[in-house]
């Protein structure tokens, strides 16, 4: 166990200054994330608009989607600097909307525009990453960041947005002025804690600058070449199980804060403290992803966490006491994240250098549009099972089968041919973008 963590930390002292640079901004715009996600569906169901926090989900993964396929371009022509300075600022500012107004209107389109800048900064860190590190680090990289930027910021920003809203709610007690306008104290805590959110985006724009360094091989390519994907087939293989990831998580993944607060009527500090030890456990799961990729292979290790996952899953459907259920939601979530850095790794590697900027984004779009459509048929199956959640956790149980199922088939195929598709690709003499 020592030997482990020393041959860690050992990697980690590998990372350039911009690396760190770059996982600094990760974690402040983490914390930022958490304090969101937390929060936000609450708020906009005690704002009296609770059947329609799905259209405002759906609203932001649709912003997502419109800048994922020029995502490819963006990344291809622009510093990955240059980029995450506009992700922060955005971030920043459609969450200080939130928190300054509380209209139906300003909702949908804040979360719009975040959802574009979600997007993209989702798409962007594989490819830094790739382009950043060498063979030695790499994995460390991927397993580093996908710690600081989840799981650990979690921790801090999910304790955060329990503590901030309950003490700012308590200090101004039934009702309070605030921007001009009289609110409840419970409406002005999910303000306050929303507005401390964006200030972690706008922090983040500061390590941001610190960027010096960074390879941009191929930045200069033209917008076509870029658009290019060399092995659609490649490609497609390696995304069908994503779109079918994506519709089951889209139908339950953003709204578990909803989920314990109308099924098990927890209270915001009593959500933040669920998630924050979810959080924390997933730390520990994503610092194992190098050792278990070393022992069983990169394969197994994706396929295998999310069949031990499912069991959690049925848990939460049958819903039988609240420690179960938290037990599963936080066992359930360690499992398929402990997959997501050893996940974007193996998608870098299985394709050839000319499509690494590609897959990472055309990735992230196979998914996301299958999330969006998720976010908009979990409302009507939430009201066709009277108001509870039964029917959406099944619909997820049967895709996420069905992608596991995909995967065993076409996994193991991209990785044993990882090295010829490479070969195949070469000798077009297309000038490398990764």
């Amino acid at each position: 166990m020592i030997g482990g963590i020393r041959n860690y930390i050992r990697h980690l002292r590998m990372f350039s200054g911009s690396i760190w640079a770059y996982m600094v901004a990760a974690f402040l715009m983490g914390i930022g994330h958490a304090i969101f996600r937390v929060l936000r569906n609450q708020y906009v169901v005690d704002l009296g608009m609770g059947e329609r926090y799905t259209q405002i989900q759906g609203f932001n993964s649709i912003g997502g989607l419109l800048i994922a396929i020029p995502a490819i371009a963006l990344i291809g022509r622009f510093r990955a600097r240059t980029l995450l300075l506009f992700i922060a600022a955005a971030n920043g500012l459609a969450f200080t909307a939130q928190g300054v107004f509380g209209s139906f209107e300003v909702f949908l389109s804040s979360a719009f525009f975040a959802g574009i800048a979600m997007s993209l900064n989702m798409a962007l860190a594989s490819p830094f990453l790739m382009r950043n590190t060498g063979n030695a680090e790499r994995i460390f990289a991927f397993s580093f960041q996908a710690v600081v930027a989840n799981p650990l910021a979690g921790v801090v920003g999910s304790l955060m947005s329990g503590l901030v809203q309950g003490g700012a709610s308590g200090w101004a007690g039934e009702t309070i002025t605030f921007l001009g306008r009289e609110t409840s104290g419970k409406l002005f805590g999910y303000q306050v804690a929303l507005l401390l959110a964006a200030s972690f985006m706008f922090a983040a724009l500061l390590p941001i600058l610190l960027i010096r360094r960074e390879d941009t091989t191929g930045n200069k390519r033209s917008i076509r070449d870029l658009m290019r994907i060399h092995d659609k087939k490649r490609l497609l293989l390696l995304s069908s199980p994503e779109m079918i990831v994506g519709l089951g998580a889209g139908l339950t993944i953003p709204f578990f804060n909803v989920y314990f607060q109308t099924q098990w009527k927890l209270d915001p500090t009593q959500i933040g403290v669920v998630f924050t030890a979810m959080a924390a456990l997933q730390v520990i799961s994503f610092l194992l992803a190098p050792a278990l990729v070393k022992r069983f292979g990169p394969v197994k290790v994706i396929i295998g966490s999310q069949l031990l996952s499912l069991p959690f899953f049925v848990e939460l459907a049958m819903g039988h006491f609240l420690w179960l259920a938290i037990a599963a939601f936080i066992l359930r979530n360690n499992l398929m994240n402990l997959n997501a850095p050893v996940m974007k790794q193996f998608c870098q590697e299985v394709v050839s250098d000319q499509d690494r900027n590609a897959v990472a984004v055309v990735q992230h779009t196979s998914r996301h549009i299958f999330w969006t459509v998720g976010n908009f048929i979990a409302a009507p199956l939430i009201l066709l099972a009277d108001g509870t959640f039964l029917y959406v956790f099944v619909a997820t149980i049967a895709c996420y089968v069905v992608a596991i199922g995909v995967e065993m088939i076409v996994f193991p195929y991209m990785y044993r041919t990882r090295t010829v598709a490479e070969k195949q690709v070469a000798p077009q003499g297309v000038e490398s973008a990764a």
